[in-house]
């Protein structure tokens, strides 16, 4: 069943509601996401799922396109927006309705699970093979246990780690 969307706003009235910033495990975290993006010049990168901002902030790449489902997420992340970050509210499904760009490198961090996207994996594929261009790179990192996505790309890594009481599954492909 998908969460509601109601209990996502509620949850995210909060700033930071996760504590990402208070948690060395989430500083670690983004730590490994960042070492793990290969090192390219990106001009235009997408991030999925960017909550309030924390790790959009810090993401390489010349022009930054943020989503996130909750509309107070994105209030929040908004401080943050800056002529290189835009941060715009949309669920995933939506995501290519309101962008016409194509990117080149793909962040998405702690959306592919079932509460938010059912059983739509076929359909997530193709909506970032559509937006993501050849020869681009897309990051996915999520709990192990609750991940079972995988993109028909070629992976470049797959690394396990751990992260508060779970593992952390991050992937790295090339389309």
């Amino acid at each position: 069943m998908l969460q509601p969307q109601e209990e996502l706003e509620e949850f995210y009235q909060k700033y930071d509601p996760w504590d990402y910033e208070i948690t060395p495990d989430d500083h670690t975290r983004k730590s490994i996401i960042l070492s793990e993006i290969p090192e390219r010049q990106y001009q235009n990168v997408l991030d999925i799922g960017c909550g309030h901002g924390f790790i959009t902030r810090e993401l390489p790449g010349t022009h930054i396109t943020a989503f996130d489902v909750s509309a107070n997420a994105i209030s929040h992340a908004k401080k943050f927006e800056s002529s290189r970050i835009k941060f715009m509210q949309s669920s995933i499904f939506e995501i290519p309705k309101h962008t016409k760009d194509s990117y080149d490198l793909i962040t998405i961090t702690g959306v592919l699970y079932s509460q938010y996207i059912g059983k739509s994996f076929n359909l997530v594929y193709k909506l970032v093979d559509s937006i993501l261009r050849e020869d681009g790179i897309l990051l996915c990192c999520h709990i192990n246990d609750w991940y079972s996505v995988r993109f028909p790309y070629l992976m470049l890594d797959c690394y396990y780690f751990p992260y508060r009481d779970y593992t952390q599954r991050l992937e790295v492909y090339i389309k």
